[in-house]
């Protein structure tokens, strides 16, 4: 009881530090009753908490750590200072409370995620559960998946960026564990709620089996997201849907509808990373192209085709290779060569959109002509 008299005298963030966990966890305890009480966001006593909230989440006892969990969430939505410490707070989250065997623990993970979404930090939030699908852990990989999930769910495409999400999503459909699989398709489902058609060029290439899973998935997703979490600067837009659904209700005598949105207009082409392919042409391309024989030059187109046939391309110099094609589809006596050049060359002015217009003076659209 010695030693117990010495902490209890200690001041709560002291407690919250001290080396026998009782100590800490009766620390948290007095510190979210603090928390509780205190009604000015931007009081000085936040302050006194700013470095020690990140050791609340990654408490290395396990009661202890619900505990500071709890009182770290109050403090996130109170706290005028929260945002500060987002990084390394939702940092801890994803590698010591993530891997945590009980549900109590991972739930107020992830509410600390949405809490700091909520206080504007997503592109801060979405950063560190996106390089925790890199841990070896596949509980850590789950979790991460399953809050982006939540928090796209909640707050919707808007606030939580989709195109960081779409490039992961064939990496997590090829993961050996199942549920991390699972977890993906779920995902894919959300993103499709609020993009639709946008999602499918990029996730043509995963497998067949779980395309078609995915696409009778689609096939019952209902039109209309509506977001159900609103940012702290979105209030207005919370009391206006509030609003309505009151509105709805005193018309209808009956429980409130939802009330849809229209769905996020994406353009697919925005969602994919652009291939770098003037690299990748044969050594020999503008030889072969050139040579009098008509099955090397069709050869060296073939391989173009190839590379064309990307639907986003990276920007780079591609001069010499539209005029390669010009000189094929204004002279070229073979006219299955000349009907491939121009498919090639259909396929850049496709794959760079308004980056091909400093070629287009090179023979883009004159030349489609020709054919």
């Amino acid at each position: 009881m010695g030693d117990d008299s010495e902490w209890m005298k200690l001041p709560v963030d002291q407690k919250c530090e001290h080396k026998v966990w009782k100590a800490r966890l009766t620390g948290y305890e007095e510190a979210l009753k603090l928390f509780q009480r205190i009604k000015d966001e931007k009081s000085p006593e936040w302050g006194k908490f700013l470095g020690l909230i990140k050791k609340f989440v990654i408490e290395s006892n396990a009661v202890a750590q619900l505990k500071g969990l709890e009182a770290a969430l109050v403090f996130i939505e109170n706290a005028h200072v929260a945002s500060r410490t987002v990084g390394e707070v939702v940092s801890g989250v994803v590698s010591k409370v993530f891997n945590q065997p009980k549900a109590r623990a991972k739930e107020l993970g992830s509410d600390i995620c949405l809490m700091y979404i909520e206080i504007e930090k997503a592109e801060a939030v979405q950063e560190e559960l996106i390089k925790g699908l890199d841990n070896k852990n596949p509980k850590i990989v789950l979790a991460c998946v399953e809050t982006i999930c939540r928090a796209l769910c909640e707050f919707g495409s808007k606030t939580v960026p989709v195109k960081p999400v779409i490039k992961l999503l064939p990496k997590l459909f090829e993961s050996r564990e199942k549920a991390v699989r699972d977890e993906a398709k779920l995902l894919a489902v959300e993103v499709y709620r609020w993009i639709r058609d946008a999602l499918r060029p990029s996730l043509q290439n995963i497998n067949a089996v779980q395309l078609k899973e995915l696409e009778e998935e689609w096939a019952k997703v209902p039109s209309g997201p509506r977001q159900t979490r609103f940012l702290r600067s979105q209030q207005d837009l919370r009391a206006k849907y509030e609003q309505q659904q009151q509105q709805q209700q005193a018309v209808s005598g009956d429980s409130p509808h939802k009330t849809e949105e229209p769905v996020q207009q994406v353009d697919p082409y925005e969602l994919l990373d652009p291939v770098e392919i003037l690299s990748k042409l044969p050594k020999d391309f503008y030889e072969k192209i050139e040579a009098k024989k008509w099955q090397e030059r069709k050869e060296a187109l073939e391989a173009l085709e190839a590379l064309a046939k990307n639907p986003k391309l990276e920007a780079g110099d591609y001069g010499d290779l539209v005029r390669a094609l010009k000189k094929v589809i204004g002279k070229d006596s073979n006219v299955m060569l000349v009907a491939l050049a121009a498919k090639c060359l259909a396929g850049l002015a496709s794959g760079l959109r308004k980056k091909f217009g400093t070629y287009a003076g090179h023979g883009g659209a004159n030349y489609f002509g020709e054919i």
